[in-house]
C-alpha cells in the first residue's frame, strides 16, 4: 500500500546476472525496502555488495528479475519515461564535458530534458552558487580539480529539479578535501532544498554527517535498515563502524542482537 510520503518501495526484489551457461551471481535477494519524501537514505556496503545495481533498478537501467520496485507510486518496469523526468542520478563514474564550462554543462544537460533557457539560466544561477561555483561558472571544467567537478555534476543532476536525487559514490576517487567540500556541499542541498536523498557508499563518515537512515547490504541482502542510533541499540554495538563490521564479516553482530 503506497502513501504520499513514499516514494521508493521495493518487494522481495530480485537482481540475478547470467555468467555463462552454467554460473549465476545473485547482486539483489528478495530486498524489501521504504524510502519517505524528504529523507537522506544511505545504502552503506561492500564493493559488490549490490548497492550500484539496486541504484540502477531504481532508475530504470536494469529490469528485475523478480519481485517489485515502485519509485513515486509508479513500476519500474511500465513508467519509466515518468520516472526518468523526475529522478537525477550521479553514477559512480560519470562523464562531464570537459572542453564546456561550468555553466555550460548544466545548461546543455538540462535541454536534453527540453526545459526552456530562461528557466535553465534561472536554475544554473542558483546552482551554481549553492555548490559555491559562481564565480568559476564560465572556466571550462577541464581544470577544475576533482572536488569541483563532482560538484559540477551534483548541480547537473540537479538542473531538472528532480524529485529524487541518486547518488553513487559520490565522494569517489577525490581526495580527503575534495569529499570534504562535496559532503558540506550535499548537506546544504538537503536542508535547502528538501529533496529526498539516496546515496550510496562504503564511508562511515559520509552516512554520520549526512543520512538520516541507512540501509545495510551484505551479498545482495538487506541485512539492517534504520537509523544510526537504533542499529547501535539493536545490535548493542558502540556504533555504527561496529554494526557494518559485524554484519558484514558475520563476526560478533550477529550473536550479540537484541532478541
Amino acid at each position: 500500500m503506497f502513501t504520499d510520503d513514499v516514494v521508493i518501495k521495493t518487494e522481495r526484489l530480485t537482481k540475478i546476472f547470467e555468467k555463462g551457461k552454467k554460473r549465476e551471481v545473485i547482486a539483489l535477494k528478495e530486498v524489501d525496502l521504504e524510502i519517505s519524501r524528504g529523507e537522506v537514505f544511505g545504502l552503506l556496503g561492500t564493493n559488490g555488495a549490490g548497492k550500484t545495481t539496486l541504484i540502477r533498478v531504481l532508475v530504470g537501467l536494469l529490469t528485475p528479475t523478480d519481485g517489485k520496485a515502485y519509485v513515486l507510486g509508479k513500476d519500474v518496469t511500465e513508467d519509466i519515461d515518468f520516472i526518468r523526468q523526475r529522478v537525477g542520478l550521479l553514477p559512480q563514474e560519470a562523464g562531464i564535458y570537459d572542453r564546456l564550462t561550468a555553466r555550460e554543462n548544466l545548461i546543455y544537460y538540462g535541454g536534453l530534458y527540453g526545459i526552456p533557457e530562461e528557466t535553465l539560466n534561472e536554475r544554473a544561477d542558483n546552482l551554481l552558487k549553492i555548490v559555491g561555483l559562481k564565480e568559476k561558472e564560465d572556466y571550462q571544467v577541464k581544470g577544475f580539480s576533482g572536488g569541483m567537478k563532482r560538484k559540477v555534476l551534483v548541480a547537473r543532476a540537479l538542473i531538472i529539479e528532480p524529485e529524487i536525487l541518486f547518488l553513487d559514490e559520490p565522494t569517489t576517487a577525490i581526495d580527503t578535501l575534495g569529499a570534504r567540500v562535496v559532503r558540506n556541499m550535499l548537506k546544504k542541498i538537503s536542508s535547502e532544498q528538501k529533496r529526498t536523498v539516496i546515496l550510496t557508499t562504503h564511508d562511515l563518515t559520509e552516512v554520520k554527517e549526512l543520512c538520516g537512515r541507512v540501509g545495510i547490504l551484505n551479498d545482495g541482502k538487506l541485512v539492517a535498515v534504520g537509523k544510526p542510533s537504533e542499529l547501535e541499540e539493536k545490535f548493542r554495538a558502540a556504533n555504527l563502524e561496529e554494526v557494518f563490521t559485524g554484519l558484514v564479516t558475520g563476526e560478533g553482530v550477529y550473536g550479540g542482537a537484541a532478541p
